[in-house]
């Protein structure tokens, strides 16, 4: 008989919650674009060094490639999930700018509030598997 997977949802919350808050400002150091703006198809494209910028990052190389390497990871993991997913990631953590709340992203995914969060925590468990920090209860 297969023996159902349980996660830690607390934990497994929250390692995500740290890689997306550590994704952020590692952008905020090394890429140029703004984390808010994002394509309708909610993909993150990967980014690459660009020298042009070198002389306004006060980092050494193997620091700015440690980030950017970090950015790639967290933005691949990212886009293999699926665009509803994407939006509610992008939206509640991401998109700086609007701080769009809970009923804002529910309505505009055509879901009931009570859905949504279940959605959302869906959502969070699937992200964490895809970054690969997913907390396992192995009772």
């Amino acid at each position: 008989m297969i023996k159902s997977i349980s996660v830690l949802w607390a934990k497994t919350k929250k390692n995500v919650e740290n890689i997306i808050s550590k994704y952020i400002y590692y952008s905020l150091s090394v890429d140029s674009n703004s984390t808010s703006v994002i394509s309708d198809s909610f993909i993150l494209e990967k980014i690459h060094w660009d020298q042009k910028f070198s002389s306004y990052i006060k980092l050494s190389e193997d620091e700015i490639k440690k980030r950017i390497d970090f950015i790639n990871y967290v933005r691949f993991s990212f886009n293999k999930l699926t665009t509803e997913e994407r939006k509610i990631i992008y939206w509640t953590y991401l998109d700086k700018e609007n701080n769009y709340d809970d009923r804002f992203i529910a309505n505009n995914l055509g879901f009931s509030l009570g859905y949504y969060y279940i959605k959302k925590k869906e959502t969070l468990i699937r992200f964490a598997y895809s970054l690969g920090v997913e907390e396992i209860n192995d009772k």
